[in-house]
């Protein structure tokens, strides 16, 4: 009998210029919002409506800037300029990096000390997993977080970490996904996140602590890439093109709290603690080696391996007609490899990796959920492959 459990949103509202639907929940609280986003988007029309739709309704806040990935001290700094305030709730509209802040400092404005003595691997404390109300509004289609139970805190440098602050309480009460915020987006970051997203899937679909619902909705959102993802690469993408890329995101967000990642993530979450180099990138570059390996290395042990036959299915679900798993793996290892020559990914060496650190890469990074267990020499590999 399969057993599993299953973390998620108590509400998730998704469409089209639905933004302005996170008001009456706001309203709901009754008091301040913290509101923080990035920069990028100010500029935009849609972030002008935005705010509006707030400010027509009464809703009081104080606005935060997030940019770049969220480090302790920008989650502490947060939490100490708004402590004086009574806040009944946080909104964070942006990428995942803001959406992480968010998520930390709803969290940390519950409890008391520093965040860094709540993160997994490097505080010495365990979060009671109180927090106050958070909702989630995702600008980008890359880390799922509006749907994860954990917000990725960085300190990038040669003793530097990528770690997380957990908890099941922590998955935002409501995620709202317009997909209408990525026509706000560079071809480059576009293309950078979605192989993040999908990386999320297709790790959790393959993964070691996957379940029946969490296969259900990655191949869900698998097929949206596989059927929207050049065309968007390609910059002719339709409404339907940017819903299917954003559900997808949305829907990794869910797999990955539930069934886990594997090693793509496991070398790239080392490599985001060592540098400050674009995390979905760093994905992009690693997915299509990762992947040829597992799928062999699997193929090898047995050809009818139940990964196998999963890629089989997804396979034809999409379209093609492979003869067995291991030419389906072989259609889907063409197709990464695909999208990382429309995306023109730079390799690491070129967005300014140390060599000198390739080594400490393959040491501290690991395997997470992967099928396949890659060796420290084969993890050296995959990364002097791609830098």
């Amino acid at each position: 009998m399969v057993e599993f459990s299953f973390a998620a949103n108590r509400k998730i509202i998704f469409g089209m210029d639905r933004s302005s639907e996170v008001v009456p929940h706001l309203k709901k609280l009754g008091g301040k919002i913290l509101f923080l986003s990035g920069r990028g988007i100010r500029n935009s029309e849609k972030w002008v409506s935005f705010v509006h739709s707030l400010e027509s309704e009464g809703i009081e806040y104080i606005h935060e800037t997030v940019s770049g990935e969220p480090s302790p001290e920008v989650v502490d700094s947060i939490c100490d300029s708004v402590k004086a305030e009574k806040i009944a709730g946080v909104m964070a509209l942006g990428g995942g990096s803001v959406l992480d802040a968010g998520k930390a400092a709803a969290a940390m404005l519950t409890e008391e000390g520093s965040v860094m003595e709540y993160l997994e691997g490097v505080g010495s404390k365990e979060p009671s997993g109180s927090t106050l109300p958070f909702f989630a509004l995702p600008t980008t289609a890359g880390t799922g977080s509006e749907c994860t139970k954990n917000a990725v805190i960085s300190s990038p440098g040669r003793e530097g970490f990528k770690k997380s602050l957990r908890h099941d309480h922590y998955i935002p009460a409501l995620a709202v996904v317009d997909p209408g915020w990525l026509k706000t987006l560079s071809p480059s970051v576009m293309a950078s996140c979605g192989m993040d997203a999908f990386s999320q899937l297709l790790e959790s679909y393959i993964s070691t602590g996957a379940s029946p619902v969490s296969d259900a909705l990655a191949r869900q959102g698998l097929l949206g890439f596989i059927n929207s993802f050049n065309t968007l690469l390609e910059g002719r993408a339709s409404d339907e093109d940017y819903g299917a890329i954003a559900l997808g995101s949305c829907l990794s967000g869910l797999t990955l709290a539930n069934a886990g990642l594997g090693t793509v993530h496991g070398i790239a979450g080392v490599i985001g603690g060592l540098t400050e180099l674009p995390h979905g990138t760093a994905c992009g570059l690693l997915l299509p080696g990762v992947m040829k390996k597992t799928f062999s290395a699997l193929a090898e042990t047995d050809p009818n391996a139940p990964v196998l036959e999963k890629i089989r299915i997804l396979m034809v679900l999409s379209g093609e007609s492979p003869a067995d798993g291991i030419a389906a793996a072989g259609m889907l290892t063409e197709k990464l490899e695909e999208w990382g020559r429309l995306a023109a990914l730079p390799s690491l060496g070129r967005m300014g990796f140390p060599e000198e650190l390739i080594e400490k890469a393959a040491a501290d990074s690991g395997n997470k959920n992967n099928p396949y267990a890659f060796s420290r020499e084969e993890r050296l590999k995959l990364i002097r492959e791609v830098f």
